[in-house]
């Protein structure tokens, strides 16, 4: 039993701290790193696919159309005022979006923008999100489904 008490060596809680912090710089370092590689057109493209659905279901909650106009390098979204126009909607979930860096948005056609009415419906549509490490293709029907799916 003496002999055992003599061996020194780290205990759980030693073990526990030390991959605890290696956890968080990870955390912190990983990210960054990530930024260096290059933009996903997975990421850009699914956050893209969850707004827009969020744009359709604010139509049918409010009860107002909304718009989501696109340029090259990003987007904003509108919705119809109580004067009859369109006005960027207020609030940080639809504030204006630019793409990052190396990001486009392609293959808009004659249409820069889609709309969602507050019955759900919207006009067909198609979107390609490219980055230098790959394609994202945002589809939506005439029923204001919004889908989308990585390419290769």
């Amino acid at each position: 039993m003496a002999a055992l008490a003599s061996e020194r060596g780290f205990t759980l809680f030693e073990i526990l701290v030390v991959l605890a912090l290696i956890g968080i710089m990870l955390g912190v370092l990983v990210p960054r790193l990530g930024r260096g590689m290059g933009v996903s057109a997975r990421n850009e493209g699914l956050r893209l696919v969850a707004l827009l659905r969020a744009a359709r279901t604010q139509a049918i909650v409010t009860g107002r159309p909304y718009r989501v106009d696109f340029a090259a390098h990003g987007y904003e979204f509108l919705t119809l005022n109580s004067h009859g126009r369109f006005s960027q909607v207020k609030g940080a979930l639809f504030r204006p979006r630019r793409l990052p860096s190396g990001a486009v948005i392609r293959d808009l056609g004659k249409r820069r923008a889609v709309i969602f009415t507050p019955s759900g419906l919207g006009r067909a549509f198609r979107i390609e999100v490219v980055t230098s490490h790959g394609r994202f293709l945002l589809s939506g029907d005439n029923n204001g489904r919004v889908k989308g799916a990585a390419q290769s």
